[in-house]
Parts: structure tokens; C-alpha cells; sequence
């Protein structure tokens, strides 16, 4: 009599067992694909390549008839799109033009000249001011106004500004050869153009040239408040942290010997200053413990929230 093999039918159990066992299904296409390359101006798929570029795929789109490579970089730029943006971060954040270009010759092995940078400068600034000019924040009606002293190309000019108490919103900032009534009555002309309101209070120094300037600008309502110390609320400090928070603008202006420039810039820091910059003091408003913008503060709805999220879009990467 044949005995039954015991380990036989043990592994035709298993492979039985096997085939009762749902298998996953082969598809048509279970790879990943690569993903198709279209063009990052208009988004078609009708391209061509176009040679080869220090080691890098050039393409030419048929349809909008621009190159381009994958490199993450605006139109006609060999730096990416983040190299550009941490540049202009860390040249508002009062860095010079040379240290910067070291910056990305040390972080990204980019070896780009200071006229690069200067030209980057230039080209989101205007951009940025274009995109945030028209934006209108929420701030309260007690402001307070300060001037500051810079030379440029060895003459004396000063930089006229005025921020919101409450949301440390840099409402104007003004560059100028004088300090008299005119300048002041600008200054207060910018800030309620941009702030869309007259302010109830205006605390500034005892300059006398505030004295006309702000009645001239708002007349009788709004209550112009001198003296030295400063006495806002139960602060006594905000004008030095003020001064103190900006200071670092005329660094970032010191280099420059044409005044336009100088204006440019300044008006670029503004942008920096109230919409990218995070700062300490509004730690303690809520939402509590968290970095913010005066911007934020103000309720404003930001299109972008760095200059690496600008140079994108005004580059017009898809």
C-alpha cells in the first residue's frame, strides 16, 4: 500500500491556496511616466528643442515662438526663480549689492556680477511697486511721523516717514533736499492717499515745518500732537522702535548716487517692510505668537507673500 506523501500535498495546498488568492492586475502602464514637457510662457505642448546651452536643454515653443529650458528661471535668465528672490530678500534686509553676489556665488555655486544683482533690483522693485501700489489697509486714525538725515553722493537729504500706530503699517515714506512745510504737507498727502482716510491724530517731533504742513493737509480734523518723549497711549517707545525697525533703510539706499534711484529704492523697502518682512512688535497681537506683516495686521490680502512669490509672478512661470 503507497503511503501518502504528507509534504506533497502540503505544497499543493499552498499553490491551491495561491490561485483562490485575488492577484493585483497588471496594468497597461504601471510605470511612472515621465512627466510631458510644455512650454512655461503659454503652457503648449508644441515644442522643439533648440540646442544646448552651458550643459542645459534649450527649447523652442511653436505657438508663442519664446525658448525656454526646465530650469526654474524667468524668461531669458540663467538664475532660478528662488536665487533671484533670496537675493533681492537679502538685499532689502540690508546686505550690499557685492554681498549678495558673494551670497550666491558661496550658497549656489552661481557666480553672477554685482551689475547682475543691481539689474534684478531694479526690475522686481518696479514690478513690486506696480503690484502693491494700488492695495489699501485697514489702519487705525493715530499715526506718527519722523524724518531721518542720509547723505547722497555727498549731500544732504532726508527721508521723510509716517507708519500706523496700531498696525506698524508704513503708510508713506519720502525722500527730499529740504525740511520745511512742503515736505511735511507731502508726507501727510501720501499717507491718507494711501491709508484712503483722514487721520484723527498725527504725533511727529518739534519740527516747525509739521506744524503748517499737516494743517494744511487735513485742517481742522485732524489734532497734531509735539513733543519729545514721544507719549502715544500708555507707549513711550514706539517712535524709537520705529527708528529703530527702519534704520536699516539707509543702508540700503547709502549706495546709490542718483536720487530717482534712491526713490525707487525706497519705495521698494516699503513694500519689503509691510508686506514681507515679519515683525517682533506685532508678536503680541493676535493671533499671539506668530510672526506677521504689517500687512497682515492691516487685513490686507497679500497677491504675494516674499519676493521669490513676486519674481514668479511677474515672470510669468506657469
Amino acid at each position: 500500500m503507497t503511503q501518502p506523501n504528507r509534504k506533497s500535498d502540503a505544497i499543493d495546498k499552498i499553490v491551491a491556496d495561491l490561485f483562490k488568492t485575488p492577484t493585483a492586475r497588471l496594468e497597461d502602464h504601471h510605470f511612472t511616466e515621465p512627466k510631458p514637457i510644455t512650454c512655461k510662457w503659454c503652457g503648449s505642448s508644441d515644442i522643439i528643442k533648440h540646442g544646448i546651452k552651458e550643459g542645459v536643454q534649450e527649447y523652442l515653443c511653436l505657438k508663442c515662438k519664446r525658448e525656454f529650458n526646465t530650469l526654474d528661471a524667468p524668461y531669458g535668465m540663467r538664475s532660478t526663480v528662488e536665487q533671484i528672490g533670496n537675493s533681492l530678500t537679502n538685499y532689502y534686509n540690508g546686505l550690499s549689492l557685492a554681498d549678495v553676489a558673494v551670497s550666491l556665488k558661496e550658497t549656489y555655486n552661481n557666480p553672477v556680477d554685482r551689475s547682475t544683482v543691481y539689474r534684478w533690483l531694479i526690475k522686481y522693485t518696479e514690478e513690486a511697486i506696480k503690484l502693491f501700489q494700488p492695495i489699501v489697509p485697514k489702519v487705525s486714525d493715530h499715526w506718527v511721523a519722523d524724518e531721518t538725515a542720509i547723505k547722497i553722493d555727498e549731500k544732504l537729504y532726508w527721508i521723510w516717514d509716517i507708519i500706523d500706530i496700531d498696525t506698524r503699517f508704513l503708510l508713506a515714506t519720502f525722500l527730499s533736499p529740504n525740511r520745511g512745510t512742503r515736505e511735511a504737507r507731502i508726507l501727510m498727502e501720501l499717507a491718507s492717499k494711501r491709508a484712503g482716510k483722514v487721520p484723527r491724530i498725527v504725533y511727529t517731533d518739534k519740527l516747525a515745518g509739521y506744524l503748517d504742513g499737516i494743517e494744511l493737509a487735513f485742517g481742522a480734523d485732524t489734532t497734531h500732537v509735539q513733543g519729545s518723549p514721544f507719549e502715544i497711549g500708555n507707549d513711550n517707545n514706539i517712535i524709537e522702535r520705529m527708528q529703530g525697525t527702519i534704520k536699516d533703510r539707509t543702508k540700503v539706499i547709502r549706495g546709490f548716487k542718483t536720487v530717482p534711484t534712491a526713490r525707487l529704492i525706497l519705495d521698494g523697502f516699503m513694500v519689503h517692510y509691510n508686506f514681507f518682512r515679519p515683525h517682533m512688535s506685532l508678536k503680541d497681537l493676535p493671533p499671539k505668537g506668530q510672526d506677521k506683516t504689517p500687512a497682515e495686521v492691516a487685513k490686507v490680502v497679500r497677491p504675494v507673500k516674499n519676493w521669490t512669490e513676486l519674481v514668479r509672478k511677474v515672470g510669468g512661470i506657469i
